[in-house]
């Protein structure tokens, strides 16, 4: 494990009170997500698209493999196939090799990744690591529980809701109208409407329902200890046998299932939208979003911290309506601290709720439709309880 020690570097500067962070300065869980494409179902080619397209969610380190679909024949996939095929492709060990460069061919590895979303100073002098000493040992330890653990898989099974009789009558009424209007303005405008009626008939109604299969990278002492000792290749090091080694292993790695929602996206309104794609785009992008945030509520794991934006003269942070806020919402404020062994822990220090009419409505395309607070860039809160001055970069999690 020497290499490993040496390799990581962190500074040791930093002594056991809260530490103070810059607005995005924090540690965010890390997600690969996938789509389910159904082959022979209507509208599968955009739906597979627009997903590929979609950012990474919101407050989660992108952690995607290259795979970002998997290709089904129109059935219902359960959770059962679902994990036979995770494991049948090894994702729990790609994910592994992602965390650490790892170069496919040689196996030579590094630890950028870790270091950056660790929040570790890489290339401070790294005199505890490389003495292989407890405290080292220790920040080893925070990056696996604190990062590489909290690496999650999201499986998404998108299906369309056919509603094409609905969509005819809606588009009807248009093409209606354009024939009075061109009566009065001339035939412009019932050409016009007619083009509308084509997309109206298209988008009116668009519907699906998300199905999101949630796992865990399983990561503890003996899966850490495992890779570190049999299977870690430092840069310029060769080691064929190690590297074949990892390779051909199709047990270490494992990945756990937490859970699962389904969600249905509901009507949505098509303030703002121009053609089709959008409307497809605007459904599928908000209804992953309420998926996410459905197993963030129900599984303690999943949940993410965000940090205080401001504190005067208002408290402030980035996150609104799309992370479900509502006037009955509550939020901990949490404290970071750094234990003499290098280990971190949080410290709730007060409660925080939104202020009435200035939470922002953050969902996607909320500022084409001229949503109610789609013009601020953050939320407003005020505070419950707690510590007498909150401080800028303070982390806040959701609480029932």
């Amino acid at each position: 494990m020497r290499n490993i020690y040496i390799a990581i570097a962190l500074s040791l500067l930093l002594p056991t009170f809260a530490l103070a962070q810059e607005e995005g300065d924090y540690r965010r869980s890390s997600i690969y997500s996938i789509c389910i494409s159904h082959d022979k179902a209507k509208y599968t080619s955009e739906i597979s698209d627009v997903f590929v397209s979609m950012p990474t969610p919101d407050k989660y380190n992108n952690h995607d493999l290259n795979i970002k679909l998997i290709s089904s024949l129109d059935k219902k996939e359960s959770e059962a196939d679902i994990t036979k095929f995770l494991e049948a492709n090894n994702v729990a060990r790609r994910v592994v090799a992602l965390w650490f460069n790892r170069n496919s061919e040689t196996g030579e590895c590094d630890i950028e990744k870790v270091s950056e979303r660790g929040l570790y100073d890489a290339d401070y002098f790294d005199v505890e690591l490389s003495k292989q000493t407890i405290r080292g040992e220790a920040m080893l330890k925070d990056a696996g529980e604190e990062l590489i653990n909290n690496t999650f898989v999201l499986v998404n099974d998108i299906r369309y809701v056919d509603k094409e009789k609905s969509a005819k009558v809606a588009s009807g009424i248009v093409k209606g109208l354009g024939v009075v209007l061109g009566a009065f303005f001339g035939s412009s405008i019932s050409d016009l409407a007619n083009t509308i009626g084509d997309a109206v008939e298209d988008i009116r109604g668009f519907r699906v329902i998300v199905t999101s299969y949630l796992y865990q990278l399983e990561w503890n002492d003996e899966v850490a200890n495992k890779f570190y000792t049999d299977y870690y290749i430092s840069k310029g090091e060769v080691n064929p046998e190690k590297a074949k080694a990892f390779n051909e292993d199709n047990t270490t790695f494992k990945l756990k299932f937490v859970g699962s929602k389904r969600v249905d996206s509901g009507e949505t309104s098509y303030a703002g939208v121009f053609e089709p794609i959008d409307m497809i785009r605007k459904v599928c992008t908000r209804s992953i979003d309420k998926s996410v945030l459905e197993l963030q509520r129900t599984y303690e794991q999943f949940k993410v911290k965000t940090p205080i934006y401001s504190v005067d003269p208002e408290i402030t942070a980035k996150i609104g309506m799309k992370e479900g806020i509502t006037d009955a919402s509550r939020y901990e404020v949490l404290e970071k601290y750094m234990t003499e062994e290098g280990l971190t822990e949080y410290k709730r220090v007060g409660v925080i709720k939104p202020i009435s009419g200035k939470i922002w409505d953050n969902r996607y395309m909320a500022t084409e439709e001229n949503a109610l607070g789609s013009d601020l860039t953050a939320t407003s809160f005020t505070k419950v309880s707690g510590r007498a001055e909150f401080l800028p970069g303070m982390l806040i999690r959701e609480i029932k």
